[in-house]
């Protein structure tokens, strides 16, 4: 017969044959727990409520005084559980929710993780698959916030073994895992092209590109003109060629010096209004984009075939071309100074010697091209444009003759992918400069205004000479010829600028520039700088390569001279013609 208990005592409820029999309320001797629910024999069976004191609870099914059956669970740090339990612990099938958020539906053993069980992660990211021991084990799937779906084994909660990751970029990795890592063998196809298919350790390829080498001579010589082809691999840093990568992007351009005057000049605005920025090299200076074409585009262009000797890539005999070469120098009035004179020698008398100096007197004027020449190269006057070939006017091809003053940037050579880790650039050229050509124009300007000073320098050094020889000898030996009023100005305007002999002589003009830059249908002889690049977008694994490097030095078409056609007493001579190999 069930019975009351009065208040003040542990226990408030129904009661049977002296035990706890129905609905009560027990309070432990602890006071940490509290238990309101139905009871059975003494013991707490049926639905009930366990209450901790800090806060946490348990609510749910109670058989013969255990957690038993389905229940809800809550702890004070706010984590829930709603499943089944079995002696007081969760197992089987239910649902956690941490305090982050996190969600974990499956199966549980001994209040763990155990079995198939779907992880929704507070970040986004989504498991489904088998856990044991509270971690992630065996096979399962898993979503990734940014969208990377990985697909495959896992060990102790970290991908191994076996997998698939589809990235949300396109990238794709198939093969073996270790340690959440890309290790053993596996492929992995890139989202900008590039497949790599082999070993794998700690994430990284086992040869993995490091560099871009030039294959052969990374200094090349070549006459004007000449076509060349350049071998590239990628390499790893002890130098083997990852023959396991394809489909690299490489770019291949061209650069010439950056020459930089001093502050003063005001060729100084000149440069700072440049919008492109110098590139370094390992040259010791930098560069500025020259244009880089295929000599297709340039025979089709001026219409070469038959007219150019075959492209080579080396500095052959064959590829040369034949030019006539005035041998009129070209006379500039301007005040003269005789050429020093050797020392009297011992025996010769002080008439013979002011003969020698008299002779001295009689040789011709400097010419421009002795004026402005500097070492082994020659000294450039004007701005180079594509106005003139290097073949007399009345010879030339129609293409030629038509060539005008503006020039196109050519179409830059077209990007190559490698294949087992090599690739090749065939049939480069470097054209002329396009019109306008800023680093030309500032090269050209410096060395006129470096051929002025030398001149000024020639002239002061040789009339000193000449004194201090006049004065040994007690005679005057500096012979000043009349100057025509438009050379009788400072310094500066000893040697006219190029537009003024364009203008007053346009046949010593245009042999001046045949001579100094040759064909200019073509890059002027000069020193160039070739640069591969790794332009692969995006870089793969987020690693871009460096940029190698190779000089192509242009020199001048092979020059021969014709012999001159004996002439008669009062013909001309005849004249020299060109012809090309």
């Amino acid at each position: 017969m069930a019975s009351k208990v009065s208040k003040g005592q542990r226990y408030i409820g129904e009661t049977k044959n002296q035990l706890r029999d129905g609905y009560g309320i027990y309070k432990y001797p602890n006071r940490f727990f509290r238990y309101e629910g139905d009871w059975k024999e003494g013991k707490k069976h049926g639905h009930g409520k366990l209450v901790m004191a800090d806060g946490s609870y348990y609510e749910g099914e109670f058989i013969h005084g255990e957690i038993e059956g389905h229940g809800y669970r809550k702890w004070s740090s706010g984590v829930t559980y709603s499943g089944q339990f079995s002696d007081g612990e969760m197992n089987g099938h239910g649902v956690m929710t941490y305090s982050d958020g996190t969600v974990y539906e499956g199966e549980f053993l001994s209040n763990k993780r155990e079995g198939h069980g779907i992880l929704k992660q507070s970040d986004g990211a989504v498991y489904e698959g088998s856990f044991h021991n509270d971690k992630k084990h065996g096979e399962g799937s898993q979503k990734y916030l940014n969208g990377d779906l990985y697909i495959g084994d896992w060990i102790q909660g970290a991908r191994q073994g076996s997998g698939e990751l589809r990235c949300a970029t396109s990238t794709i990795y198939d093969g073996q895992w270790r340690n959440d890592l890309y290790n053993g063998e596996g492929t992995m196809i890139h989202c900008s092209g590039v497949t790599y298919e082999g070993m794998w350790i700690n994430g990284r390829p086992a040869v993995e590109a490091s560099q871009i080498v030039v294959t052969g001579d990374v200094e090349l010589d070549m006459y004007q003109g000449t076509s060349f082809s350049l071998d590239v691999e990628i390499r790893s840093e002890t130098g083997q060629v990852v023959r396991q990568e394809n489909g690299h992007v490489l770019q291949i351009t061209a650069g010439f010096r950056h020459y930089t005057p001093s502050q003063t000049s005001p060729l100084f605005d000149l440069i700072e209004d440049m919008e492109e920025k110098p590139l370094p090299t390992p040259y010791g200076y930098d560069v500025v984009a020259y244009p880089l074409t295929e000599y297709s585009y340039i025979e089709e262009k001026y219409n070469l075939d038959g007219f150019i000797p075959k492209p080579s890539t080396a500095l052959t005999e064959v590829t040369t071309i034949e030019v006539s070469i005035p041998e009129e120098p070209v006379h500039i009035p301007q005040i003269e100074v005789i050429n020093p004179v050797s020392e009297p020698t011992e025996g010769s008398s002080k008439v013979d010697q002011v003969k020698a100096v008299e002779e001295s007197t009689s040789e011709e004027p400097q010419t421009i091209e002795s004026a402005t020449q500097a070492g082994n190269e020659p000294t450039e006057l004007a701005p180079a444009t594509a106005g003139e070939g290097s073949i007399a006017a009345d010879q030339q091809p129609p293409a030629m003759a038509e060539l005008t003053d503006e020039t196109p940037v050519p179409p830059a050579i077209n990007n190559q992918k490698t294949e087992n880790g090599c690739t090749s650039f065939k049939g480069l050229v470097l054209p002329g400069a396009p019109l306008g050509y800023r680093p030309f124009n500032v090269l050209d300007i410096m060395m006129e205004e470096e051929a002025r000073t030398k001149s000024r320098n020639s002239k002061t050094a040789g009339l000193a000479q000449q004194l201090r020889l006049g004065a040994k000898l007690g005679k005057n030996v500096v012979s000043l010829r009349p100057v025509p009023q438009t050379t009788q100005q400072s310094h500066s305007d000893e040697l006219p600028d190029a537009n003024m002999l364009e203008k007053r002589d346009p046949k010593a003009y245009k042999i001046k520039r045949e001579k100094m830059y040759g064909d200019e249908r073509f890059a002027r002889p000069a020193e160039y700088v070739i640069m591969v690049n790794d332009v692969t977008d995006p870089p793969f694994l987020d690693k871009r390569l460096p940029t190698s490097y190779c000089l192509v030095r242009i020199q001048h078409p092979k020059k021969s001279k014709k012999a001159k056609t004996p002439s008669t007493k009062g013909s001309k001579p005849g004249s020299r013609g060109s012809s090309h190999d």
